[in-house]
Order: C-alpha cells, then structure tokens, then sequence
C-alpha cells in the first residue's frame, strides 16, 4: 500500500495544477487563437447605389473625400446572367459569377418581420422546410434563385460568397434595406450576404431603419443613427457586414422631381452617408477592409451609356491608385465578378473555379480620378456610338459591292472609279483601330477624323500602286501589323477603338476581341499571298517570311499573355496552316487535312495543360475553363459549348454582321459565275492568290464555327478576301474589253 505524508500530497496537488494548466494551454489557448484570427479581419461593404463619380465629388463631404483621396479608385462592369437590372446585379455579386435574381428574390427580412402579414420564418419554413435563427435574415425565395440559375447554361451557386465564409468559420451580416413603401421587405443587398440557403447570419433590415420625411423620395428616409446602432450590435459578431445605404436607390426610383429639388435632396443624402461612413471608419482597425459599392448605375448614366459604376477600396494594403483584377487586366476597370472573389482573398478562403472573379489589386496612377473620368467618358461613347458606326459600315460594304457590280455590267467605262471605294472598305477597320490616337471622344470630330483617314489612305494608296496584288499586300500587311504592335504594346488602341472590344458590354476585356481576329487573320492570308505572287522571282524567300508571320500571328492570338483567343487560335491553325502546306506544297491532300486536324488536337491539348498550370490570377480563358472542367466535370465544358452555340444561333438572327457574311457570299457565287471565267483566268495566273483565297474559305468557316460570335469573325474575315477578288476582277475584266476591243479594231 502507497503512503503519502503531507508534503507528497502538497506535491502531488502542485503537479496536478501544472498539468492542468498545460491542458488549458494546449486545447483552450489554440481555439483563442482561432477566433482571435477571425476577429483581426472584418469586411465592410456600404452600398451607395445609382450613383457616379461626379455626385461622390460634388455632394460628398470630408469622409467620403477622404476614401476618394486615400482609397483605390475603379469604375465596375455591372452585367449579370441575364438581363441588365439592379437584382441581377446583386446576385452576380454574391455568386461571384454571372447570375440573375427571381421575381421576388430580393424579398427579405428578420425572423419576426412581415410578409403579408406573415412572419419571415413561417414563410421561409413554408418555403424550404427549414427553421431560421432568430438573429438571422433570411431570403424568402431562396428556392426561385436557384430554379432561375439553374436555367443558365453554366455552373452557378447563389450566395457562394457567404456560403464560403460560413463553411471557413466567418459570419455575415446585413444592415439596412432600399424600401419605398413600409410594408416593401426589398432587401437586394441580402443576395450578396446570404449563404446558399438564402441565410445571412445576422442584420436587421427592417422599417426601424427607415423614418417618415415627407421631402424625402416616396416620403421616406434611412434612419442612419438606427443604422449605425444597428451596426454596433453586429460589428464584434459578423466579419463581413453589408450595409445598404437605400436613400440613393429611393431617389433614383423616385421620378416625379426638379432638377434644383434633385440637387438639395443628393446634398441632403451625401451629408447623411458621410456621416455615417466616418462613423465606420472612426470605429474601424487598421487591418479592417471598407469598400464603398455602387452595384447598379442611374437611370440617367444608363440613358446616357455610362454603365460603369464607382468602387472605392481602402485599407491597409492598397495604396492610393487605381483597381484592376486579373478579369480585366485593364487599369481602372473591374466586374462585379471580382468583389466576391477579393473578399474571400482577404480572409485567406481559396476561391472555387465555378466564381469567375479574381482578386482585385491596386495600381498606380496620376490623378485617378481624372483617368477614371475620361475613361468613364471613352467608354460611354464608344458605348452609344458603336451601334451607329458599325451599321454605317456594314451598309457601304453592301453599297460599295453593289455599285461595283452595277459599274462592271452597265458603266464598264468608269468602273476605275469604284476602285478607291473598295481600297476604302478595306481600310476602315484599320482606320477605325487607329483614330483613339486623334482623340475624337465626340460625334463631329470622330467623323471628320474616321472620314479624313480613310479617303487620305485609300487614294494615296490608290494612287501610289497601279498593280492589284501591291494594293492588296501594302493595305493588308499594314493592318496586319498595326493589329500585332498594337497587342504586344498592350492594346492601346484596341481598348479604345470602336470596334475593339467594349468594357461595357464586357465580352472581352483584353488580347484581340473576334472583330480585329477575323480582320487579322483575313488581312494575313490575303497579303501574304499577295507579296509571293507580285514578287516572283523572290518566292522562297517571301514565303519563307510569310511563314514567320503566320508563326508570330498564331502565337499572338494563342499566348495566354497576351489574352488567349481560343476559338481565333483555331481558325488561325486551320487557316494559315492550309496557306502553308499550299504554298509550299501547292495541294491539299486529304492526309494533309488529317494531319492539320490531329497536331491542332495535340496543339490544343498542350495550351490546355500549359495555361492550366499557371497561377488563377494569370491564366486566360483557355486556363480557366481547364480548372471549371476538373472541378465540376467534362460536363462544364458541354455547357461552354452550348453556350457558344446559342449564342452563335442568337447572332445569327440578331447582329447585323450576318449581312455582310451573305453579301460577301453571294459576291463570290456571282464572281465565279460572272463575268464567264474570269476567276479561273485570275488564279491560273496568281496561283499563291488563289492559295490565300482557298486557306480564307478554310480559316472562316473554322471561325465561324469555333467562335460564340462566329457570325462576326468570320463577316470580317471575308472582307479583305472578297474585295481583293472583285479589285482582281475588276482589272483583269477591263484587260479583257481592252483585248477585245483592239482585236476587233485589227479586225477591221
């Protein structure tokens, strides 16, 4: 038997108590570390909503100057999976991809708040079969999301972003609501908290935050002293907080309003955000991020194409400058995408394939705000001008082919005269890539410069070359040059150029939009071919050099760099590899075919693999859809697939373009029925020109069928070929009179 005298016992009590407190060490000391992590980090989102940059300026005071000042300043694509509407807007928000919103889907409120008369936990019980928090809100129609994204032919997760903060330990919050009556429950915000089951973990959204003010829109106001306390109550349990302002989006809704009362009431409104917002920041941390929203612009900035809307971010981390996210790769410009994506970045949460966004970094720049402005500016312009300018140019196509059709059969006499006018369709596309270095940001000078351009370039080109195949290799080449400088420089002017691509719209942000890639790749076939035929005597060596062109052509519209364009790396394989087995080979076997169709599989396969292995904030498109097809299945990429189909099919119907495609089509059934041989006599003596014409055949119906708007790259595609065919015709049909004509003169 074990004794113990009364200094063992002592003993023995100390060693209990140490390894008691070493336990409390090791398993309470850890899980206060966890939480103290969770509480270094908060996220604020204060919503500002339907307003631009000028009304932050002029109406907003010392707080909201301040993050104008000291913050990184963006302007943010606000489409959506459908159509364009605040809703929508918010859902893409909180899914952190492309979604839309249901009828009702921005209906919601806290557990005991009303719905008809109905308390927001029966009716979300009802709805679901689920019981909610008391200290949650919850988003009523849940079930209708989801059902209306399942309809989109692509992956999407409604309320992803909270969804990820909650399965990683953080909680979220919504404050506020965008009201205009007291028994209106419109809580669009709630789509960007809320988790996957339509929950954000705490809030209040309730009329407590609204007050009666018979000046005010709808005769109601935000209560921003309720709204504040409403935040001191969540800010030590939520890490991301959502706040929704609502006055601005009252204002907006409200129509019946002059412009000096719109005035007073914005100056009135701003006072009380900016309060509000110094408010946040005085009680903030220096590791705390706050990011002033706007998810939907004005009815006025829309009437006026100004799409885009402000996005302010500050902490710690972001210098004073400019937003940018690898989705844009464009200074100053972000989507709606990206927000969720930055969020989850900020608190250490990997970002899942099926959110299309990407972390949003600041850059550097000389007064940001005035290269926002301008910015805002080129955009809205090229916005409400590129329907007009593009019509324009679709309709002298078919003008100029029809007057030259009309001039070879009744005025064959002065057929020389359409000449200029066919250099000149040819030349738009290149003068069009060209004019943002005129700056002509308004109507009266962008037609002046657009018009001045391209009559100066087609009749000095017109005159400065007699020879048919040195029009067409000087006008092509030259395009085809300033397209490849102009991307390795970054795209300057492609950015900006009507008929580049459109930050608005927002198909494409960088590298060579389907216009210019059709364009390019129909200048290079039709010029090379050109230069080897008008300089015979030099034909290994031209072709030689059309064979580095072909190279840096396809590595430009293929390097993920330079912002992958699959569907033009496709038609770039197919089409200039059909030029180069056929200038070096001068046939196409179907072996031939076989073989360009399997190194096109393995070349794809490849840029695949090599794109995928590259870092998310790097990759293109190509890369992306690579890790959306490992995480979600092959399926994925059927779904990309019927995508580009409907859309091709849509544009078909829809875009203008199509015309140009029949034009141009119906120009070269005509051309090889009439005038009666006359192409066959042109290619028996231009054999490489009709080499160039076989391979752009090829490269356009590759590019019509691999692109979503196949209809637009391969309209443009056909443009430099069918006008060098009726210049061609047009010349050897006057040799032809002339022959005729003097033969008869012998004759007599």
């Amino acid at each position: 038997m074990l004794k113990f005298n009364s200094n063992g016992v002592i003993h023995m009590k100390k060693t209990i108590a140490l390894f008691t407190i070493i336990a409390i060490t090791i398993f309470i000391i850890p899980s206060y570390g966890y939480s103290a992590q969770f509480s270094q980090k908060k996220a604020i989102m204060i919503i500002v909503d339907n307003v631009n940059y000028d009304d932050l300026i002029n109406y907003g005071q010392k707080n909201i100057k301040y993050l104008l000042e000291n913050g990184s300043l963006g302007l943010m694509n606000t489409n959506s999976g459908g159509a364009f509407s605040s809703a929508n807007a918010y859902a893409t928000i909180g899914a952190g991809t492309y979604a839309i919103s249901s009828i009702v889907g921005t209906y919601a409120g806290g557990y005991d708040d009303l719905y008809y008369h109905e308390k927001i936990h029966e009716v979300y019980k009802r709805n679901t079969g689920r019981e909610m928090a008391e200290e949650n809100i919850a988003n009523i129609d849940i079930l209708g999301l989801k059902l209306q994204n399942q309809r989109l032919n692509r992956p999407v997760k409604v309320g992803l972003l909270g969804s990820l903060l909650n399965e990683n330990g953080y909680k979220t919050a919504i404050l506020g609501n965008e009201a205009t009556s007291l028994d209106d429950i419109s809580v669009s915000a709630s789509l960007i908290s809320m988790n996957s089951e339509g929950i954000t973990n705490y809030g209040k959204v309730d009329s407590s935050l609204l007050t009666r003010d018979f000046m005010s829109p709808f005769g109601l106001k935000t209560n921003y002293d309720e709204l504040f306390k409403a935040f001191e109550e969540v800010k030590d349990k939520a890490d991301f907080i959502v706040i929704q302002t609502g006055d601005t989006y009252r204002l907006n809704r409200y129509m019946s309003i002059s412009d000096e009362r719109l005035g007073q009431v914005k100056a009135d409104i701003f006072k009380e955000i900016d309060t509000l917002v110094g408010k946040i920041i005085e009680n903030g941390h220096k590791d705390m991020l706050i990011m002033l929203v706007v998810p939907f612009p004005s009815s006025a900035d829309i009437a006026n194409g100004k799409r885009l809307t402000p996005v302010i971010v500050f902490d710690n981390l972001f210098s004073k400058g400019v937003l940018t996210s690898a989705t844009t790769k464009r200074d100053g410009i972000i989507t709606n995408t990206d927000l969720a994506a930055h969020i989850l970045a900020y608190f250490d949460i990997a970002k899942p394939s099926i959110a299309t966004g990407h972390k949003i970094v600041s850059k550097s720049a000389d007064e940001p705000l005035e290269y926002l402005k301008n910015l805002s500016e080129v955009s809205a312009f090229n916005y409400q001008s590129r329907a007009v300018v593009v019509k324009t140019y679709i309709g002298f196509i078919i003008v100029v082919l029809l007057l030259a059709f009309v001039f070879m059969i009744y005025f064959k006499a002065y057929v020389a005269w359409i000449k200029p006018l066919l250099i000149a369709v040819l030349l738009v596309p290149t003068a069009l890539l060209i004019l943002p270095l005129f700056n002509p940001w308004d109507t009266v000078r962008f037609t002046i410069s657009l018009i001045s351009t391209v009559v100066i370039l087609s009749l000095g080109i017109y005159y400065s070359f007699k020879d048919n195949l040195k029009i067409f290799a000087s006008t092509c080449l030259l395009s085809t040059g300033i397209i490849l400088v102009d991307t390795y420089l970054d795209n300057p002017l492609m950015r900006v150029s009507i008929l580049g691509y459109d930050p608005i719209i927002g198909a494409r942000f960088y590298g060579i939009g389907n216009e210019y890639m059709g364009f390019l790749l129909g200048t290079t076939l039709v010029g090379t071919a050109s230069l080897i035929d008008a300089y015979r005597d030099k034909a290994m060596f031209l072709k030689a050099i059309s064979l580095v062109i072909y190279g840096v052509v396809l590595i430009t519209l293929m390097l993920p760099t330079l912002g992958t364009n699959v569907g033009g790396t496709m038609a770039a394989f197919i089409g200039l590899g059909t030029a180069t087995l056929l200038h070096w080979k001068r046939k196409l076997t179907k072996k031939d075919f076989v073989l360009l169709v399997c190194l096109l599989l393995i070349f794809l396969l490849a840029l695949f693999v090599y794109d995928s292995i590259q870092p998310s904030e790097t990759q293109s498109h190509i890369g992306q859809t690579s890790s959306l097809i490992k995480q979600n299945s092959v399926f994925a990429l059927f779904q990309i697939f019927g995508r580009k189909l409907a859309t091709n099919y849509r544009l078909i119907g829809q875009s203008k373009w199509t015309l140009v495609l029949i034009a141009t089509i119906v120009t070269l059934g005509i051309l090889f029925r009439w005038p009666v041989g006359i192409l066959k006599e042109i290619f028996r003596k231009h054999n490489h020109l009709y080499f160039g014409f076989i391979s752009g055949i090829i490269g356009t119906i590759a590019a019509f069928i691999f692109n979503d708007s196949g209809v637009v790259a391969a309209a443009m595609f056909m443009v430099p070929i069918t006008i060098s065919l009726i210049l061609m015709c047009i010349d050897e049909d006057l040799k032809t009179n002339s022959y005729a004509k003097e033969n008869s003169n012998y004759k007599k």
